[in-house]
C-alpha cells in the first residue's frame, strides 16, 4: 500500500491541499479530532495534513472526502498544481 508522504515546509502542493481540507472541514462544522475519528487517523495526522506537512495517499484522500461528505474531485478541485513537475524520478536499484 502506498505510504503518505512527509513534505518540506515549502511544498505548495501540500500546503494548498491542507488549506482546502481545512476549509472543507470547517464548512462541515467538525474539528480535527472528529475528522480524524471519522477517517481513522489521529488528530495529529489531521493537523500535519492541514498544515501542509504531509500529503495523503489516494485511499486516505477518499476516506477524507467521505468523512466530509464531498466528492474526491471537490476535495482537490482548488489545489494548486503549479509546483508539480512532470519528470522521471531517480530510482535506486536495491540489491536483493
Amino acid at each position: 500500500m502506498a505510504k503518505e508522504t512527509e513534505t518540506s515546509d515549502d511544498d505548495p502542493l501540500a500546503v494548498s491541499f491542507g488549506a482546502r481540507m481545512a476549509t472543507l472541514r470547517r464548512a462541515a462544522g467538525i474539528d480535527g479530532t472528529e475528522l480524524g475519528r471519522r477517517v481513522g487517523i489521529s488528530q495529529a495526522h489531521v493537523w500535519r495534513l492541514e498544515a501542509g506537512k504531509a500529503v495523503p495517499n489516494l485511499r486516505t484522500m477518499a476516506r477524507i472526502a467521505l468523512a466530509l461528505d464531498v466528492s474526491l474531485s471537490s476535495l482537490v478541485e482548488e489545489v494548486d498544481l503549479s509546483s508539480v513537475e512532470l519528470r522521471n524520478r531517480d530510482y535506486v536499484r536495491r540489491e536483493g
